[in-house]
């Protein structure tokens, strides 16, 4: 059984149990990098807002030998945890000057976003580019966002410098920078029960864990931690967090808090990894290990780049050195 004949299944079982009005269409939805995820999206009558059920992980758990009925049985727990009773105001989206402030960026790799990038208004930085989306305010919806297409910048009127001029000013104000040593970064995941994250007491499985010097940090004025040898920069609410590396101030200013300057190694598009200049770490050897992480331990569509970057606190810049 592939896996359009695994969600056709799913979709037949889960039709079941539905309230007259639901629709369920089997879908695919190309994400970040271009990876195809499949899913069953679930549209109700009077309703402008359909749930997407993705089944990739359900059909790998199927193939690994989990039952059919508990496959059933999450894939219900999570349309009820997404299932939205009311339609959604969308009415801000169609007028900039009410959707303006709620505008912001992200990074994603150029290379593996070229199809993509040739529809949507970006702004190139190395071998990223930041991209717009508006996040959705409605309490419905919690973390939904809407990104921002070529054909939306033609609807309000507006042009690309306009757009990046309000993310510049939103974005650091809506999803607030947060640097933690990875000490602190481990035990604020292990105190997370969330799919996919290394439960408490197996902060192993966090890949960049090996490279954390475990010595005895001091806290410093700014709220910055000085002491360990890797730092996660990312933001409050744990969302495309990479892109805090381009807000105004904050790598420099941690840069001169540490005295040192910084490589930047790429987590995922939610975060990166901030390793001071000791004098002890080899480029090439960072590198190496940010391709191998980005191929074993992040998910496709989460990789930012394959490339390493070198924050010099002399010439106060970001350049890409591998």
């Amino acid at each position: 059984m592939d896996i359009m004949e695994f969600c056709q299944k799913v979709k037949k079982s889960l039709a079941e149990d539905m309230e007259a009005g639901t629709a369920l269409s089997v879908k695919k939805i190309t994400k970040n990098n271009g990876v195809v995820l499949h899913g069953i999206t679930v549209s109700r009558d009077g309703r402008n807002v359909s749930p997407h059920i993705y089944m990739d992980g359900l059909y790998k758990a199927y193939e690994n030998g989990e039952t059919f009925r508990s496959v059933m049985d999450e894939v219900r727990k999570l349309y009820r945890e997404s299932k939205v009773e009311t339609s959604v105001d969308m009415s801000f989206f169609l007028d900039y000057e009410k959707m303006k402030d709620k505008v912001v960026y992200k990074a994603v790799g150029y290379e593996r976003n070229k199809e993509l990038l040739r529809q949507v208004p970006h702004v190139l930085f190395l071998d990223m580019a930041l991209v717009f989306y508006c996040h959705v305010p409605q309490k419905e919806l919690g973390s939904a966002t809407i990104l921002v297409y070529n054909s939306h910048l033609k609807m309000w009127g507006i042009t690309k410098e306009h757009l990046y001029w309000d993310a510049q000013k939103n974005t650091p104000r809506i999803l607030p920078a947060k640097i933690l040593s990875m000490e602190d970064m481990m035990k604020e995941i292990c105190s997370m029960d969330i799919t996919g994250r290394p439960e408490a007491g197996n902060p192993a499985e966090n890949p960049w864990e090996d490279m954390e010097k475990e010595e005895e940090e001091s806290v410093l004025d700014s709220g910055f931690r000085k002491g360990g040898r890797m730092f996660v920069l990312g933001n409050e609410k744990k969302l495309f967090g990479a892109a805090a590396m381009f807000y105004r101030g904050v790598v420099e200013e941690f840069s001169d808090e540490i005295e040192k300057s910084l490589f930047i190694l790429p987590s995922s598009l939610h975060e990166v990894i901030l390793v001071p200049d000791d004098g002890f770490q080899e480029a090439e050897e960072l590198w190496k290990m940010v391709c191998e992480i980005n191929k074993t331990q992040v998910e496709p569509e989460d990789v930012l780049t394959d490339s390493i970057y070198y924050f010099s606190r002399k010439c106060k810049k970001i350049k890409k050195l591998f």
